[in-house]
């Protein structure tokens, strides 16, 4: 029995009905990838509706014939068809089809590359809607079908929206589009009975879905991954349940999710779908060449070579090369001419074609864009790279030193503000980075010279996001100016118009050339260059006129002179860099040389290292006897990796600021052994022999920093405000009414180790939220934290205020009250609560503090205090504490060394954050911040650095915990004690 798409209708098949076969068989043949069948069909199909003259399906199958046109790329015929189309539409029963046929002609448009003619369509659907609104009776069907005609007119600004890269009004177009739509289909479920000829509802609910794949890849451009990937799983399960899996419809969900997922790093989850994708099209005899089938493989190779499966990688592109032979030349151009190939091959090896293969990207992106563009000089450093490894070096370092300036200057300025897009080229650029440094370490030439370039170039690369929050943060002032607000809102509206012409340039290279208008593609080239020299003139006068905003929002890498100028005597920088198969360390002092080494061990030993080091820092241990020992020769092991061949940079400075990515981020340096040291054994209380051990905190005192531009910003922050009160404080707060009870119950945290005895004692470690492996976590399920009251209390009468006047606790720990407060004027800021990462509760899409649920305080709001939230807070803090768990961790590998909230605080307003880098024992660390704050409040020339040195350091040499005897039971001398906070941002004086 032959299928649907390859019937042929019977000899007793009247006239009506053979349009209506053809018609069915076109969507058959399409269903399966046969776009050629499937346009012969539509065509037969509308010329048999035409000659029985049933012009409403004559009008549905001539909509259907423009867009198979469309899809097989001659887009002059379809737009030629749409247009022919409508003026036939403006009949009684047929008027309504003007706004679909309207939305198709945007579509075909914008496919085209031609936004000018997209806006003009929508201009004159526009001009009908509101026709249609105002009663016209030419337009009484308004009232039954106006929900249909809406959202034909959201779908077409989405269009255009998101073809001009304006992602969140696409995503709101998108939204508007999708409620209209589900709005009619309820009407015309109702208008069925009476009339058969309305949309089927299968189709109108397929189309609902793919609004919603629309909004995840809207959501997804702005970098909201977690919502883009919600939305994406949502529709994909809809289209799996009316569909089925084996279904061309299907195949664009599947892979579209796939990418959302690679965007994430998920790279085996992300190419598991992809393969799915192509098997659905392979399964249903759909061939490579077809459009969805080579961007799926486009995309497997490029998550093949995320996941460093270089081989399968080029076995996948080599794939696509024979898949898409027959495409126009340009067509093939953006699938075949990319980095990610280029990486596959150096990858693998094949060194001679990866040359070849980035010699014609260099030309491509050349010619299209010229020599002084962001995307030609990334072109050029994979260039450089594949010289390098071709073992070219004199020609790779030339084109390295054509292609940085370039990319410096324009990393936060690239003419595409696509989120996913920004992501890979920050890697690419961290990739051509990274391999200049490694060449410029191998060659011979005066080593100071070596030092300071490659110096400049780890810190270029680094810290982007802390350091424009900082930029930020310090221009709102600047931006009052009026004459600088206008510089700043031209120059930006420039920049949207550049985006939006590049995208607009991106569409027509797409474009068969039979099929471009080469006048508009002439057009679009010429404005392009127009709108970069006068986004180029714009900010030449911002910079002249206003050099120091200029230098905020847009800081360039630091000279080796800017950051010695930065530095206080006494300091020195420390700046690592880990690459993907090489790493460096630099040490700058505020005079005399610098010192730059390689480090002699991959990344990932470095990692394994640090790895096994937080075993005994976050032990899964019950009794304070339980604690593993800290590994001292291999923590000595890692000094001697990374700083001790350096040590002529450093050892004479007594503060040292580190800048840092990866995995040290997560490990403060205040805990490396300077030497060799066996720990001893005695009967003496427990960890005793801690004391002996020659930390680098004994000596120096240590801050962590996003980037050494973020010193020059901070350094350069406006004097804080005199009459600030001392402190403001959150803590204890309540996340269920259950606490809430226990709270009244009791002032005071009950001591669960008060009837313990010497080393049996409970390890009383600060609660961490237990989520792993739970589907479905709420605010209610976090634990409370009854000691950090009594911490922020130690903390008040250190600082010489009076407990109840400045801490918030319990019920009044809450979004209202944080909100409420005006923050700026006090000094120190404290927040004693849960740090949460995204996802750690249900729809919790970026990190937040966990504050009193909105239940148990009596007012609005979620509870919780969200990274968005936190940036809309304006503080001028010395100090942000966030005394949680965990919160100086990075957030994941490679990341950088300041957390998501650490950002958002620095952008509110503060110059040092102090954060844990693991749970901490609640004793110790009580002991240790109020003593930290004391400090300070008895030397206000002691820089926040040295206070929490002097402070460790007291705990550490300090009797310990004293038992009911009045014996020492375990000092605080390990570094699990001692150890876990760190500061980020600016360590001098308050």
């Amino acid at each position: 029995m032959k299928s649907a798409a390859d019937a042929e209708p019977s000899d007793d098949l009247s006239q009506g009905p053979l349009a209506q076969f053809y018609y069915a068989r076109s969507e058959a043949r399409g269903i399966l990838g046969r776009s050629a069948d499937a346009l012969a069909d539509s065509q037969h199909a509308l010329v048999v509706a035409r000659a029985v003259g049933n012009h409403r399906l004559a009008m549905r199958i001539g909509m259907d014939v423009a867009s198979r046109l469309k899809t097989v790329g001659d887009y002059k015929r379809a737009l030629a068809m749409a247009e022919r189309l409508m003026a036939e539409a403006d009949q009684p029963r047929t008027r309504g089809n003007l706004f679909p046929l309207h939305h198709l002609a945007v579509n075909i448009a914008v496919a085209m590359g031609d936004l000018p003619r997209a806006d003009e369509y929508l201009r004159q659907a526009l001009a009908l809607i509101e026709e249609a609104r105002s009663g016209n009776p030419r337009w009484q069907a308004y009232r039954i079908r106006g929900s249909s005609w809406e959202c034909s007119i959201a779908w077409m600004q989405a269009v255009i929206f998101a073809a001009r890269g304006q992602y969140r009004s696409a995503e709101a177009a998108y939204v508007r589009a999708r409620e209209f739509r589900m709005k009619s289909i309820e009407v015309f479920d109702k208008l069925a009975k009476t009339d058969p000829d309305v949309p089927l509802d299968s189709d109108l609910q397929r189309q609902t879905d793919s609004f919603l794949l629309n909004i995840a890849t809207m959501k997804s451009r702005q970098g909201r991954l977690a919502e883009a990937e919600s939305d994406a799983r949502i529709a994909l399960f809809s289209r799996l349940k009316a569909d089925g899996k084996y279904n061309r419809l299907t195949t664009p969900y599947v892979t579209r999710l796939a990418n959302i997922l690679n965007w994430e790093g998920r790279f085996s989850e992300a190419e598991r779908l992809v393969r799915t994708g192509l098997d659905i099209q392979r399964t249903l005899g759909i061939g490579d060449a077809d459009p969805n089938s080579a961007y799926a493989l486009s995309w497997l190779g490029s998550i093949l070579t995320g996941e460093g499966k270089a081989d399968e990688a080029n076995e996948v592109f080599d794939q696509l090369d024979q898949a898409v032979a027959t495409w126009d030349a340009r067509q093939r151009e953006g699938l075949l001419w990319n980095a990610t190939r280029i990486n596959a091959l150096l990858a693998s090896g094949r060194n001679e074609e990866a040359l070849g293969a980035a010699q014609a990207l260099v030309q491509h992106e050349v010619a299209r864009f010229g020599e002084s563009n962001y995307d030609s000089a990334s072109a050029r450093g994979v260039l450089a790279i594949a010289l390098m490894r071709a073992g070219r070096g004199a020609e790779a370092i030339h084109e390295f030193k054509l292609a940085l300036p370039v990319l410096q200057a324009a990393q936060q300025d690239s003419d595409d503000n696509d989120a996913a897009v920004v992501a890979k080229a920050e890697a690419r650029l961290k990739f051509i980075v990274e391999n200049y440094i490694k060449l410029l370490a191998t060659t011979r030439s005066p080593a100071d010279d070596i030092a300071a370039q490659t110096f400049i170039l780890a810190d270029s690369i680094r810290g982007h996001a802390v350091q424009q929050a900082l930029a930020e943060s310090s221009a709102r002032v600047a931006a009052k100016d009026p004459a600088l607000a206008e510089l700043v809102r031209n120059e930006q509206d420039l920049s949207k118009q550049l985006r939006a012409r590049v995208g607009s340039l991106n569409n027509l290279l797409n474009v068969p050339s039979s099929e471009r208008d080469e006048k508009i593609l002439h057009d679009v080239e010429s404005s392009i260059a127009r709108l970069r020299v006068d986004r180029d003139v714009a900010r030449a006068e911002m910079n002249g006129r206003f050099p120091a905003y200029a230098d905020l929002v847009n800081p360039k890498p630091p000279s080796i002179a800017q950051i010695k100028d930065a530095l206080h005597d006494g300091e020195a920088a420390l700046s690592f860099y880990f690459g993907d198969d090489a790493s460096f360390v630099w040490a700058v002092p505020k005079s005399g040389p610098i010192a730059f080494a390689s480090v002699e061990a991959k990344p990932d030993e470095i990692k394994s290292k640090i790895k096994k080091l937080r075993e005994a820092l976050e032990p899964e241990a019950a009794l304070i006897s339980d604690i593993p020992p800290f590994d001292v020769g291999l923590g000595y092991q890692l000094y001697s990796l990374l700083l001790k061949p350096v040590e002529a940079g450093w050892k004479q400075s007594k503060s040292l600021i580190v800048v840092t990515n990866g995995a040290l981020g997560l490990l403060p340096l205040s805990l490396l052994p300077t030497a060799p040291s066996v720990l001893k054994s005695d009967d003496g209380p427990l960890f005793a022999g801690y004391r002996n051990v020659p930390w680098l905190a004994r000596t120096h005192d240590v801050v962590t920093l996003p980037s050494l531009s973020a010193l020059r910003t901070l350094r350069s922050l406006p004097a804080a405000a005199s009459g600030r009160s001392q402190l403001i404080a959150f803590g204890d707060p309540l996340f269920n009414e259950q606490q809430a009870e226990e709270a009244e119950e009791t002032n005071e945290p009950v001591n669960p180790s008060a009837a313990s005895t010497m080393r049996r004692r409970p390890l009383s470690r600060r609660s961490i939220p237990k989520l792993e492996g739970i589907d479905s976590a709420e605010l209610a399920m976090l634990p409370r934290l009854p000691d950090t009251a009594d911490e922020l209390k130690s903390i008040a009468l250190a600082l010489g205020v009076d407990p109840s006047k400045v801490l918030r606790l319990g019920r009044d720990a809450n979004e209202k009250v944080v909100k409420t407060t005006n923050l700026s004027s006090f000094r120190i800021v404290v927040f004693a609560t849960h740090g949460l990462a995204t996802g750690e509760l249900d729809g919790l899409t970026q990190p937040a503090l966990a504050l009193t649920a909105p239940a148990v305080a009596g007012v609005d709001g979620d509870g919780l205090l969200t990274m968005e939230e936190i940036l809309q807070l304006r503080l001028d803090a010395d100090w942000v504490i966030l005394s949680a768990c965990n919160t100086g961790a990075g957030e994941g590998a490679g990341a950088e060394a300041a957390s998501g909230l650490g950002r958002a605080f620095f952008y509110a307003g503060t110059r040092a954050i102090l954060v844990t880098n693991w749970s901490v024992h609640s004793q110790s660390a009580k002991e240790l911040v109020t003593d930290l704050f004391k400090r300070q409040a008895d030397d206000p020339k002691l820089t926040r650095a040295e206070a929490l040195r002097q402070a460790m350091m007291a705990l550490m040499d300090g009797p310990g915990y004293v038992g009911p005897d009045g014996k020492t039971e375990f000092t605080y001398a390990h570094p699990l004690f001692w150890a876990p906070y760190t500061i980020l941002g600016d360590g001098g004086t308050r």
